[in-house]
């Protein structure tokens, strides 16, 4: 059976947009669907910055249970994505979504 949501997914991309704007995601879906964007070694690094307090690569490297080389590539991954910062000093925090 046909419903309008089946014609609505049909039309051009803008026509659906105005038709159908986007709800603004609340802070907790933007994190979650972050979350699942996120590669296996990305998830342990990000779980373990914050917003407030930077945190030393050697540290991440240390609590993570990555190698140096692992953690340095996932943080460039996240820094990629938009999700985490990089400070003066090899220091790292998670980006306010």
């Amino acid at each position: 059976m046909t419903g309008w949501e089946d014609v609505v997914e049909e039309l051009p991309t803008p026509v659906r947009a105005e038709l159908m704007p986007v709800e603004e995601a609340s802070q907790e879906e933007r994190v979650s669907l972050t979350m699942e964007a996120l590669g296996p070694n990305e998830k342990p690094l990000y779980a373990l910055l914050s917003l407030d307090e930077a945190r030393h690569v050697d540290e991440l490297v240390e609590n993570s249970g990555l190698t140096s080389s692992e953690v340095l590539d996932a943080l460039f991954d996240l820094e990629l994505k938009g999700v985490v910062r990089q400070l003066p000093g090899k220091q790292f925090l998670k980006v306010l979504l």
